[in-house]
């Protein structure tokens, strides 16, 4: 016991002892001296005051306050054992051995090394030597993964005193599995702090496969596919070829050398697969820099089906024949009329299912039965069926052509429909970018004219909205960029760089030539993106000191970019005029000469020049030959020039998320989007005689239409009866919770290596646990390759109700990943951990016991003691006043005398 002190809740109450001793001493005192001498008056006093002193302190709160030497401290020193840390396993018994040997004896240290799971592998104690000796001779655990939270879990559960405990995580903070963060609260609550000694080596040259990409959509046997590597490096600015090999259910069928570069590297391969049925995909890669093997596979896989039951809705009877006609011969086709055939449309969601692709030919949401259009959203969203809109007959309202499908405004009357397409039809004005090239030389200085294209230019934004762009360049002899091309939402600074437009005292005024002006402002706007069109307006008096021979390749070069250029003269008169009517005209632009006389008018030419008229919602008489925007499977093997024309189209936009395919001047004329598990595809066209008989009798055009429907069939079946469940998957551990149709049904998972290595691995199936009622499962997969899961749901009496297959690929653990995506990771998650349980950063083994308490407080109440004494004080007091008592040793004295009495006696 140390540093013992007396504490009183109520110290004023001890001036009482004052009054309380007078009250007992004048009394005594007034008593003669030869009486109050005596013994019994004598210890009486002393028991009245003991008694008083007592009784005062126990009214005033004394509490006795001392400290104790604290035995009870306990360290455990979390060891990380995984391969990610390895090359740092001698820097980190060097550290354990640090820490053991400035412990004190009145510590016990304990040590858990971790991996995957944990071992306990020096039990608390004060013998450090052998704590030390125990850790270098034990075993350790499985170091392919880092499962930080379950160690943290297994350390807490060690100690004898939470209180004074302390866990020490020396590791390099790379976890795989579990969540450390999800468990430090608790064990803090605990009274366990956690300190982090963080362990961090440097990547060596490292190339690893992240990701193997598959089509999303379906692949039938026999047809050319690309699959997608992700190859991820930390080369720098170096590039390293490497060898890819692709192999199908273990079988090598393709090798070719690709670059790797540094990040991210996406490598597409062409392969092809004859055979149907599920193939396990594995993608290796071989190259000379590289540090670690175990991340150069990964395992993909592709399931080839054959889907052909086809569901055809036309509005009108016979107006998809040649759609039919086409379709027929490989396909299991049912076609059913809206004006024909309307009762035979499915009204359930199980007739629907029947069907693995739904053609719906010039069907607006006004045409759908009831329920028709929520069904065909489940349909497609929930159970991955493939849906294909096509226009066709359109209506005449007050003479006027409208569309039936894709009809705006019966699109904005719908629910699910207008969600479903990858397009949206409503009122569309594309976005622009234009480049304003105003001709400041010194002809322009004349008569006004350069401020009339100063007003024209800033007239332009007048037309113009904040998604589109602008930008300014002058130009005399040379060419000058004033502004470049900003968004229009930043118009007062554009405008202010047009109003400077003529002060520029460095500008060299000897010429006017075009070439370098119609140059640097297609350079300008190539860089451009998310715009529809690309524009150049040129205002100049028309005298160019280049000929037409001279700035022509330029033009066209813009052209061939999509770029197109108009021509505002001013004044310009006699040949010249024809000069810039074929410049615009070589532009794909059109030309205005304004007159000197109505210079008034320049900014309305200028204005109305880009100022772009919306989206049209139909098109009809003009051939135009769909262009090639994305290669797909679509158009694979379909070169542009092969491209068969169309009569018109329906004016839409595409939605962001969406692929446009082929594509008119600004429209998508096919476009194509995942939405749910399904696929969804828009034809913006007909396909009949009318709007592409051209496109319909034309070989290429019948590729492209039956390419359009096997890439939208689905990739499992759809089935209406599916299991729904959730898959979560942790590096090793997968969790399953299966949603089953009724309460009172059994839920049954089975899960098995597909291929024969792995059967002869790990044996047939691999080990499930079940949970929540048979709800809940989890399994683990720690071997490389392709695994089925079949989740089979049964009635009450154990008969089949419905089955579901899923396939899932494991490729490494993510201990092998030297680039892991989980956040917060390394020292950033071990100073986390530190800050949320209490703790520090170690840095010097000392830290580790500098937090510690190496005496614990202790207070002790005397009330009940103290209670006591002062009873037994009175009533000894009340005992000496009423009886005589003698001492021991004169007890003892009178029976000596009355011993020698008696022998005098006998004698």
């Amino acid at each position: 016991m140390i540093n013992l002190s007396l504490n009183y809740t109520r110290p004023w109450l001890l001036l009482i002892l004052i009054p309380a001793a007078l009250a007992t001493l004048i009394p005594h005192f007034k008593v003669v001296k030869k009486y109050r001498r005596t013994r019994n008056r004598i210890i009486s006093l002393v028991l009245h005051m003991l008694a008083m002193v007592i009784s005062v302190n126990l009214l005033a709160g004394l509490t006795f306050k001392y400290e104790i030497s604290n035995l009870n401290n306990e360290v455990i020193l979390l060891v990380d054992t995984s391969e990610s840390n390895a090359d740092l396993r001698a820097e980190k018994d060097d550290f354990v051995k640090q820490i053991l040997n400035v412990a004190d004896r009145e510590y016990k240290v304990g040590i858990v090394k971790f991996g995957y799971d944990q071992k306990y592998v020096s039990q608390l104690s004060s013998d450090m030597e052998n704590v030390y000796k125990q850790y270098l001779e034990s075993e350790d655990p499985d170091p392919t993964a880092t499962n930080l939270a379950a160690a943290l879990e297994y350390a807490k559960g060690l100690f004898n005193n939470p209180q004074t405990a302390k866990i020490v995580i020396i590791s390099d903070g790379i976890e795989t599995d579990g969540a450390a963060t999800s468990v430090i609260k608790e064990i803090v609550a605990k009274g366990i702090k956690v300190d982090v000694a963080p362990f961090n080596g440097e990547l060596d040259d490292e190339i690893q496969i992240v990701a193997v990409n598959t089509p999303d959509t379906h692949v039938i046997p026999g047809e050319s596919f690309l699959i997608e590597a992700v190859l991820k490096s930390n080369l720098g600015t170096a590039q390293s070829t490497v060898m890819m090999k692709i192999f199908d259910n273990g079988v090598e069928i393709k090798a070719e050398e690709v670059t790797a570069r540094n990040e991210e590297t996406n490598v597409s391969v062409e392969i092809m697969l004859e055979e149907k049925g599920i193939h396990e995909l594995r993608v290796e890669i071989e190259g000379s820099k590289d540090t670690s093997v175990k991340n150069n596979a990964y395992y993909s896989y592709i399931n080839l089906k054959v889907f052909d039951k086809i569901l055809l809705i036309e509005r009108y009877e016979n107006e998809s024949s040649k759609l039919q006609e086409l379709l027929a011969g490989n396909y299991q086709l049912t076609a059913l009329s809206i004006e024909s055939d309307l009762e035979q449309i499915p009204r359930d969601i199980q007739t629907l299912a029947e069907y693995e692709q739904v053609i719906l030919v010039n069907i607006a949401y006004a045409d759908m039965p009831a329920g028709f259009e929520e069904m065909l959203n489940q349909y497609v969203y929930d159970l991955g069926g493939g849906l294909f809109t096509v226009g066709g007959k359109n209506d005449i309202i007050n003479d006027t052509t409208v569309p039936h499908a894709y009809n705006r405004q019966d699109m904005e009357s719908s629910k699910y429909y207008k969600q479903m397409l990858p397009v949206n039809a409503v009122n569309y004005t594309p976005p622009i970018a234009v480049m304003i090239v105003v001709d400041c030389s010194d002809s322009m200085n004349v008569d006004g004219k350069i401020d009339a294209a100063i007003n024209g230019a800033i007239s332009c934004l007048d037309a113009l909205s904040d998604r589109d762009f602008c930008g300014v360049m002058s130009f005399q002899s040379t060419a000058s960029e004033r502004q470049q091309v900003l968004p229009v939402s930043q118009r007062e600074t554009i405008i202010e760089t047009i109003r400077s437009l003529n002060q520029d005292p460095d500008a060299i005024n000897n010429g006017t030539i075009f070439s370098d002006a119609i140059l640097k402002a297609g350079s300008a706007l190539s860089v451009i993106d998310n715009v529809e069109k690309k524009h150049i307006i040129m205002v100049t008096d028309g005298e160019p000191s280049d000929t037409f021979e001279d700035y022509a390749p330029y033009i066209e070069g813009n052209v061939r970019s999509g770029i197109t250029m108009s021509i505002v003269t001013i004044d310009i008169k006699g040949n010249y005029r024809q000069n810039m009517e074929d410049t615009a005209a070589e532009g794909g632009g059109k030309f205005y000469n304004v007159t000197k006389h109505e210079i008034n008018t320049l900014p309305t030419v200028m204005r109305d020049d880009i100022a772009l008229e919306a989206v049209s919602e139909i098109e009809y008489g003009k051939e135009f030959v769909p262009t090639i925007d994305q290669v797909t499977p679509v158009v694979s093997g379909i070169s542009q020039d092969m491209m068969p024309p169309l009569t018109g189209y329906y004016g839409t936009v595409i939605k962001e998320g969406a692929t446009v395919v082929l594509k008119g001047d600004y429209v998508p004329i096919y476009a194509q989007w995942k939405y749910g598990k399904g696929n969804v595809g828009s034809f913006l066209s007909a396909l009949n005689e009318e709007w592409s008989s051209a496109f319909m009798n034309d070989e290429t055009g019948k590729t492209i239409v039956k390419n359009i429907v096997d890439n939208i069939f689905p990739m499992e079946e759809v089935r209406a009866d599916a299991i729904e469940y959730v898959l979560k998957t942790d590096n090793y551990t997968t969790q399953l919770n299966v949603y089953a149709s009724h309460p009172e049904s059994l839920v049954e998972i089975e899960v098995r290596p597909v291929s024969a290595e792995l059967v002869n691995q790990i044996g047939s199936t691999v080990p499930v646990n079940a949970a929540e009622s048979n709800r809940r499962f989890t399994f683990e997969i720690r071997n490389p390759g392709l695994y089925e899961i079949k989740i089979r749901e049964l009635d009450e009496q154990a008969q089949p109700v419905s089955e579901i297959v899923l396939y899932q690929t494991f490729s490494y653990s993510e201990e092998y990943n030297a680039f892991p995506q989980k956040k917060p990771i390394g020292k950033d998650l071990l100073l986390l951990l530190a800050s949320d349980g209490d703790g520090n950063e170690v840095l010097d083994p000392v830290d580790v016991f500098m937090n510690f308490r190496k005496t614990l407080d202790r207070e002790y109440d005397p009330r009940i003691l103290f209670l006591i004494l002062a009873i037994v004080c009175v009533l000894l007091d009340i005992a000496v006043r009423k009886f005589k008592f003698k001492w021991p040793h004169e007890l003892i004295r009178e029976r000596k005398q009355r011993k020698a009495e008696n022998a005098e006696n006998n004698r």
